[in-house]
């Protein structure tokens, strides 16, 4: 990868260090590793954070859930961002959706900048990126220590084909467009997006500034969808289904049961019909 375009992030302060890898198991692990080298070195801190991780190939590539993330080709972009926001820890896991905007805009103002025909770019509530109902992107959010965060992004770039059990979940942007995607220019359109996001969030508290833009790009809006292993009101349930209402300002999932009862949902794991093979 150029870093040539990413060093311009050093200017605005968005990135105080890069650290590029040929080839490494995770980016968030070579992150949390290095945060937790130097928790105690003030210099370092002062002088290394923010700090963006990037991959040409990553041979252990991690998903939420713990799941498997391929990414062992160089056609992709594998990185993490290591920073320290300013915010209390409870309001960490709606980091995860920032992210996912940021994401979702980077990709369509490239696609709208180089004239580039791909299905409507649209989020999974929390962390996937889609397009035409196949995963794009995945994001993992994780608190390694007191205020430090480390969110990781992984885009199918410039993938070509995918194995037969992904062929119907995965998609990559250059499958959409038929088109060579600049991976540098995507991280640097990312970075810039997640930050301007996240100084926002650090001023207003709430999530109150992306929720109606959230809502319209959200893939389940309005949608059938099963809530599997969730924390709703507190409690974990069994697989129920209900009809996506979108978020609220604190970045859980409004459901509305079928007696019109609406709850929230913070974390678990959505299904949508239609997405991802699942009718």
């Amino acid at each position: 990868m150029d870093l040539t375009l990413l060093k311009s992030l050093y200017n605005i302060e968005a990135v105080k260090l890069i650290h590029e890898f040929k080839t490494t198991d995770s980016t968030n692990q070579r992150a949390k590793e290095d945060i937790r080298d130097h928790m105690e070195d003030e210099d370092w801190l002062l002088y290394s954070l923010p700090a963006l991780y990037v991959a040409d190939i990553q041979t252990a590539g991690r998903g939420r859930l713990g799941r498997t993330w391929s990414s062992d080709s160089e056609s992709g972009i594998w990185m993490s961002y290591l920073f320290a926001p300013k915010l209390s820890p409870e309001k960490i896991p709606s980091i995860t959706l920032l992210a996912s905007l940021a994401v979702a805009d980077a990709i369509t103002e490239y696609a709208e900048r180089h004239k580039y025909a791909i299905g409507k770019v649209q989020i999974k509530w929390p962390n996937d990126i889609v397009i035409n109902k196949k995963k794009v992107c995945g994001i993992l959010t994780e608190l390694v220590a007191p205020n430090y965060v480390i969110t990781g992004i992984g885009v199918n770039a410039n993938t070509k084909e995918f194995d037969a059990e992904l062929i119907d979940k995965a998609t990559s942007l250059f499958i959409e467009s038929g088109y060579e995607w600049s991976r540098e220019t995507l991280v640097y359109l990312i970075i810039r997006k997640f930050t301007d996001l996240v100084e926002e969030y650090e001023k207003s508290k709430s999530l109150d500034f992306i929720v109606d833009r959230y809502n319209e790009m959200l893939v389940s809006m309005n949608e059938e969808v099963v809530i599997v292993n969730s924390v709703s009101s507190g409690t974990s349930e069994p697989a129920k289904t209900f009809t996506c209402k979108g978020i609220n300002n604190t970045g859980a999932l409004l459901i509305e049961d079928n007696s019109g009862n609406i709850s929230t949902v913070s974390s678990g794991e959505v299904s949508v019909r239609g997405i991802y093979g699942y009718v």
